[in-house]
């Protein structure tokens, strides 16, 4: 059905309005059932009404992707251990791209600049950093994370189409496994477990993914 405004007056669409629409349907049918033609007809006009906000389908992928990617909460309790920090930003992530199949994948495997990537980048870095990791540690222990978290999604998203790796299979890894959240969090225990003990710290970690530092006897006074 046409928008209306008011009467019988058809609404004016905008980016958010194409937006929105873009999301309900990725969230529906996952990002490979996105389309103009999907997005036009979830706001009941025509295709070229929503290409008059775009450049192309792809530019309505990347912008549905960075939409979610920028949506994702960052709440980090500077109380918690750096660990928990950690996992908790990770398991937001994924559920943020759980709830839009195949966004995930695509946000983590682009080579375009992202705003909101480099927003939960700096988080991660800031946590590491901040549990005293020197920054070598800490930008080796990020990627062993993300290379973690990018087969972790691609082996979801195979299981999501009724498959299973054959590695992962052969390992004995099968299905419920790889649809378990805790599956990730232990996986991910493991690779931040090999980091010697650091010790604790006061550090906030703010959203943009700065770290604040912690206070010493001399800024006390």
């Amino acid at each position: 059905m046409a928008r209306r405004r008011g009467g019988t007056q058809p609404a004016p669409l905008t980016q958010r309005d194409v937006l929105d629409a873009a999301l309900r349907v990725v969230e529906r049918g996952g990002l490979d059932r996105l389309t103009v033609r999907a997005v036009a007809d979830e706001l009941g006009v025509t295709p070229p009404a929503v290409h008059y906000h775009l450049r192309g389908g792809e530019d309505l992928a990347d912008r549905v992707v960075e939409a979610v990617a920028a949506d994702i909460r960052i709440e980090i309790d500077p109380a918690a251990h750096w660990v928990d920090q950690y996992v908790g930003l990770v398991t937001a992530m994924d559920e943020a791209f759980r709830r839009y199949p195949g966004t995930g994948m695509r946000a983590l495997t682009a080579s375009r600049p992202s705003a909101a990537a480099g927003r939960l980048t700096g988080t991660a870095l800031s946590i590491l950093r901040a549990a005293g990791l020197p920054e070598p540690a800490a930008v080796e222990l990020f990627t062993a994370t993300y290379l973690l978290f990018t087969g972790w999604l691609a082996a979801r998203g195979l299981m999501a189409a009724g498959g299973t790796h054959p590695s992962l299979a052969a390992a004995g890894m099968t299905g419920p496994g790889l649809d378990d959240l805790s599956t990730l969090e232990r996986a991910l225990r493991r690779v931040l477990a090999t980091v010697p003990a650091a010790p604790p710290v006061a550090d906030r970690i703010d959203p943009a993914g700065q770290a604040r530092p912690a206070l010493t006897e001399e800024s006390r006074t």
